[in-house]
């Protein structure tokens, strides 16, 4: 019990250097330094940061420590430098690599992500009572430097808190997701609710008392840039079924499908509407 302790102790230890670095705490001259005690040492190549979230613990009480070597452990084989922590109280996993080249990134996000997913299921912490209402959140920054390394560690734990309720992914580009980060900050702001309910707000009504309901339909032909066959096919709808249900969103909404300024509307109403109430 004493060598858990202070094996959770130090994994939070850790983790409290990477929420310091992230929040500017710690200077970028200063944290090479203070890695190395910790026990990173990543060479001269460029720093990934990379966040897993996780559903926040009101009161943390999941085997943090076994998580945090079990991830180790994952990650060894993966054959980059990492230093890892823990932040129970937000339900946040961040970590450090250390990269030879930038042109490495994504090849080394897929195994460190299948990584984390793996030791996150060895530690037991998987389950829904853990894991809450969604699936771990895995989300992979921008490499750089240490001066760079505090910024993209804050974007990428931003990013995973706005990334929660989204489709499930291995893990998620923090570049591709800035919009859904901007929507999330404004998601108590009255006027994206407002801007939501003028945008689809008709066909929300619709789907709450008919059938069959049209936003998965309208949804899935955003998704695949108004691609008729391939929306079609995704739905196991004939054609004349998908066009009759796209004429009846179409009047429900007062909108033309077809035009440009209409469709990127809808494709922000739908992406906001995953962050208010």
């Amino acid at each position: 019990m004493q060598a858990r302790q202070e094996e959770e102790l130090a994994a939070r230890g850790r983790g409290d250097f990477l929420t310091d670095l992230a929040e500017g705490r710690i200077a970028a001259d200063d944290a090479p330094a203070q890695a190395k005690v910790l026990g990173f040492r990543p060479g001269d190549g460029p720093l990934l940061p990379v966040v897993m979230r996780l559903a926040p613990e009101p009161s943390p009480s999941g085997n943090w420590a076994l998580l945090a070597r079990a991830v180790l452990e994952e990650l060894a084989s993966v054959g980059v430098p990492a230093l890892l922590g823990v932040r129970p109280v937000e339900g946040r996993v961040p970590l450090l690599l250390g990269l030879r080249s930038e042109q490495e990134r994504t090849a080394v996000a897929d195994r460190v992500a299948a990584a984390l997913r793996a030791g996150l299921e060895r530690s037991g912490m998987a389950g829904p009572a853990r894991a809450g209402a969604h699936p771990p959140v895995v989300v992979v920054g921008v490499p750089g430097g240490w001066a760079a390394a505090s910024a993209g560690l804050r974007h990428a734990a931003e990013t995973a808190t706005a990334a929660q309720g989204l489709p499930d992914r291995p893990w998620y580009d923090a570049r591709r997701l800035d919009i859904d980060l901007l929507l999330w900050r404004l998601r108590d702001h009255p006027d994206l609710a407002a801007f939501v309910d003028r945008a689809v707000g008709p066909l929300l009504e619709h789907d709450r008392t008919s059938r069959p309901a049209l936003l998965p339909t309208l949804a899935t032909f955003l998704a695949h840039a108004g691609r008729k066959a391939e929306t079609a096919r995704e739905l196991h709808l004939n054609r004349q079924t998908l066009y009759n249900r796209l004429a009846r969103i179409s009047e429900l909404l007062g909108t033309d499908l077809d035009d440009p300024q209409t469709v990127l509307a809808l494709s922000l109403a739908l992406r906001a509407r995953r962050h208010t109430p």
